[in-house]
Parts: structure tokens; sequence; C-alpha cells
């Protein structure tokens, strides 16, 4: 019987895909998060489920052997990445090597865990995606194959790749893991929210949204970008936009978030990337966006050595993440958590959830004129 508690379950799957009698089932929740449902009368109680699971089994961890700022020599390519390009400057030179990449697909407004044997496939998994996606069975079958064959990238949030190196039957001697420095993941439920309530704002269905567009440079702020379905685009600066300040006040993360493991020094994964807002390395050009690059296996030095596809230089890590949360530990679960997606699934809508929530920075922004 699987002993993971509500709480610290991630959604992975991994137990519904491991489970040799198919007694678990992933079952959407209220809130619009997947969790196990397990029929007692198919368990036979082989506890493969509880040596697979992330959150009761931790994958081995590394040390950082190296830690460096990146940026993507190709600016095009630059252009689609949230930041400096670090996966896909690292999945660029798997491919290269004949390898396979396995991401995660922005296909309009749903996320999809996919493989990728071609630049042209790999462009398709650039980006930043701010929701949680899940990995099929069907996929889980694909990565472990592909290990088998040869070279293989997987990339995710630190939750999901640690899932993925759990998994019976991998050859870890191949597989190669790239991890995002990761606050935390709301629903679907909450941007499908999100999305019905701008698109009847503008008149029109979202038929894509970029939350980190580099279309004009704004700092440290993230530039939204919604293209809708009638041709119109609309740009929002930071927390101008709703679901932009309800991600950064994290009012409706996962719960197993605020507690998360993986949000820690202690990497389990070769690769761990995250934004890099100030450097002086030479070739790097901070207005096209840069990432630190952690190395944390010899494996991953290794691989880093052999690419040529970055302008980069050795940092300090200490100070590249000093004010980066999720590397030091999970972020703090706010006491609107309590009711926010009650008051959402009683369809109240989410901008009018998100003031609520945040009433404080509302007030702020009324007071200096800036309130829309």
């Amino acid at each position: 019987m699987l002993n993971c508690k509500k709480e610290n379950c991630t959604g992975c799957g991994i137990c519904t895909y491991s489970c040799p009698k198919r007694a678990i089932k992933m079952e959407a929740s209220l809130e619009g998060f997947f969790y196990p449902e397990v029929d007692s009368s198919l368990c036979v109680h082989c506890d493969l489920c509880n040596k697979v699971c992330p959150s009761l089994n931790k994958p081995a961890v590394g040390e950082t052997i190296g830690c460096y700022a990146v940026q993507l020599k190709d600016k095009v390519a630059l252009q689609h990445c949230a930041s400096g390009g670090a996966f896909y400057g690292i999945a660029q030179t798997v491919l290269e090597q004949n390898g396979i990449v396995f991401g995660v697909k922005d296909l309009g407004t749903k996320l999809f865990y996919k493989k990728a044997a071609t630049l042209e496939e790999l462009n398709e998994l650039t980006g930043s995606k701010y929701y949680q996606c899940s990995i099929s069975e069907e996929t889980y079958c694909e990565i472990i194959a592909s290990t088998q064959k040869g070279l293989t990238l997987v990339s995710g949030t630190p939750c999901m790749v640690a899932a993925i190196q759990n998994l019976q039957g991998i050859n870890r001697k191949n597989l190669l893991t790239f991890e995002i420095l990761c606050q935390g993941v709301p629903s679907k439920t909450v941007i499908e929210k999100f999305y019905t309530e701008t698109a009847a704002k503008h008149g029109s269905l979202v038929q894509n949204h970029i939350f980190r567009s580099k279309d004009r440079y704004v700092g440290r702020n993230y530039l939204n970008r919604y293209q809708f379905n009638n041709g119109k685009v609309v740009y929002l600066i930071g927390e101008e936009d709703p679901l932009s300040l309800s991600f950064q006040r994290q009012i409706f993360l996962r719960e197993s978030c605020y507690r998360c493991q993986f949000a820690n020094e202690a990497r389990t994964s070769d690769f761990t990337a995250g934004d890099l807002w100030e450097t002086d390395i030479k070739g790097v050009d901070i207005k096209h966006g840069c990432s630190v690059l952690l190395c944390n296996t010899s494996k991953a030095k290794r691989f880093l050595d052999e690419t040529r596809v970055f302008s980069l230089g050795k940092i300090d890590s200490k100070t590249a993440l000093k004010d980066n949360i999720p590397y030091h530990h999970p972020v703090k679960r706010p006491k609107c958590r309590d009711w926010s997606y009650k008051l959402l699934c009683h369809e109240i809508p989410p901008k009018s959830v998100t003031v609520l929530c945040c009433w404080k920075y509302y007030i702020k922004r009324l007071l200096k004129g800036k309130l829309k």
C-alpha cells in the first residue's frame, strides 16, 4: 500500500506506472491536482510504489563541482529561451551526439511531456512553463527505452526529474538529468480559469501565452505576452498580470511545493539551472537573458566541457544564488492558501481571488495611482 502522504505527493504518477497490477490510478482533486488512488482489492503489497516514489526515496545527492554563467551564442535560439538558454544548449549538444531529449512542450495553452530527436522538435520545448505537466505511462516507457539505446537527457522540475531517476529498468549510465530551480506549480485548473477570464475581457480565446517573452527588455520583471485567436497581442509586465502575481505570491501552489524536499542545496540532478540577473562575463549581454548553471556531478562537468554553444564563465555559486529561494529552501505557504482554491472552486473569478489574497499589493498600487 502506498505510504506517501497526500501533502507530500508531487503528482509524478510514477507509482501508477510502476504498479504491476494496475491497482493505482491518478485522479484529479477539486483543486485540479492529480493524486494516486489505490484499489486495495488489486493491491498485492509488492511495495514497488513506495520504492520508486521520489517523496519517499530521494535519488542520490551530488555536489556542486562547478557553477557557471551561460548564454547561448546562437542569438536566434536565445530569443526563444526564457533566460540564457542553458537547457537548449545542453540539449542541442545531446542531439549532436545522436542522443534523445525529453522536455515539456507548450501546445497553445496545454502542456505535454515530449521527446525531441531533432533541432526542430527541440525548438518546441523552449520557454518557461508555470504550471504542472504530467508524464504519461507511455512517455515513461519511451524514456526507459531511450536510455537502453543511448544518451538520453530528461528535464523538468526537480521532483519530476527525481521520479524519472527512480524508474525501474532505466539505464542510468546513459541518463543525463537537467532540473530547473522551481518555487512550485499551480494546477491546470488555475491556468484555465485565468485564460477564460482573460478571453472574456479581450473578446477572444487565448491562443498562446508566453510567460517570459523577450520581445522587449523589462529588467528583472517578466514580460507576459498574450496572443489571441483574433490576432490581438497584449503585453503585461511582471505583476501587472494577475496570473503572474498569483504565481509570484505562491497562492495557488501544490501543497507539496511548500514542503518540497528538493528545494535545497542537496541537488539530485546532473545539471541545475536558474536565472542569473547580474554578471560581468565577457561575451554575455544580460539584456538577452543569462542562466546560472550548476554541474552537480562529474558527468555534467565533462559534458559541459564538450559543449561549444555557450558564452560562459565560472562564477561563485553562493553569490549567484544567494537570493534564489528554491535553491536554499521551499517557499513559505501563505495563509490565504487555506481558502484560495475554495473561492476559486466556488466560481469566484481568479483575478478577484488574487486581489483578496494580495490586498496589500493592490492597495499600494491604488495609492500610487497605478491600478488600472
